[in-house]
């Protein structure tokens, strides 16, 4: 399933691509996937076996190139990217060796303490590369900087969230999160924007890869690893799974996080988890609301603000 952002390439297209890049035409389809991208694997005339990804294009993409290029010369479980992105009118158009197999790790605290070391292990290997201004602005959901106290823009449908107001404790608590957030002054690092379980595959036990890199976000540390804590699993992980992952990130990472820097994850955790609730509700779908109901006091009260729901 893909969402109305997910651009329709035909093979004649797709061939060309392949013959403008690699001086060898389109064989085959190995397999084709993506949800606001469309992502496939393909076999060219010559053999070579590769995976091409086509998405709106974004300047900041050059920049996630970047990181992904190097993070990869590093050592770090990936797919080699085979060149920047190539602007095609207004798609990006990239490739990278195809690296097959591996598995998700089924959510739960085994999956979240796997994950926030890995992604400690992400940070502490992607930060020190290159110039991060240029990762500005950041990705989706993850604009709680933009001016005034209205949702960003999602990036795979097309309603605007400021045009649903109910239930009004999403709003309200929203604000709540951002402030915490704005209120920061945490310096910045490299990281994962998507840290969803489906994006990490593991072969026996051992991590095989990390995908989607055109999510990498110049953030906070405690935002980074607190957005991931709350969305991991499938976009819904539980408070104890959060509370998991957070404790391996912090571990992994070698030092230390003092009471702001732990109030600052859970608030943008609660932030990511506000943006898809209220999205779910643009689409008529209130189970992710329902699900958080019964967790935003507690996450708020993690997040340093004690109030109880009927107060929001």
């Amino acid at each position: 399933m893909g969402s109305w952002k997910r651009p329709v390439i035909s093979q004649e297209t797709l061939s060309a691509w392949c013959m403008a890049r690699f001086a060898s035409p389109l064989s085959a389809i190995i397999f084709e996937s993506g949800y606001s991208s469309a992502v496939l694997g393909i076999i060219l005339g010559d053999e070579r076996r590769v995976v091409v990804k086509a998405r709106d294009w974004h300047d900041r993409l050059l920049s996630c190139w970047l990181v992904h290029r190097q993070v990869w010369e590093a050592g770090f479980p990936c797919p080699e990217p085979l060149g920047p992105p190539e602007r095609h009118d207004d798609l990006a158009i990239s490739f990278e060796k195809y690296l097959p197999g591996g598995e998700p790790l089924h959510p739960g605290r085994d999956a979240a303490e796997e994950l926030g070391r890995v992604l400690a292990d992400l940070v502490k290997v992607a930060s020190p590369i290159g110039d991060s201004s240029t990762l500005y602005p950041s990705w989706g959901f993850l604009r709680w900087d933009d001016p005034g106290d209205t949702w960003p823009l999602a990036t795979d449908i097309a309603e605007d969230l400021n045009m649903r107001h109910d239930p009004a404790w999403i709003e309200h608590a929203a604000r709540l999160a951002r402030s915490i957030i704005r209120g920061s002054k945490l310096p910045t690092v490299i990281g994962h924007g998507d840290w969803w379980t489906d994006n990490i595959r593991w072969d026996g036990g051992h991590l095989l890869s990390v995908d989607d890199w055109d999510s990498i976000v110049c953030l906070s540390e405690p935002a980074i690893a607190g957005v991931a804590a709350a969305l991991f699993g499938f976009g819904q992980s539980t408070i104890e799974d959060s509370v998991s992952f957070l404790d391996a990130y912090i571990a992994a990472s070698g030092r230390r996080w003092n009471t702001l820097e732990y109030q600052h994850a859970w608030a943008a955790g609660l932030w990511a988890r506000l943006f898809d609730a209220r999205k779910a509700t643009m689409l008529g779908d209130y189970q992710v609301t329902t699900q958080l109901e019964g967790e935003v006091e507690e996450r708020l009260d993690r997040a340093g603000v004690k109030m109880r729901l009927s107060e929001l």
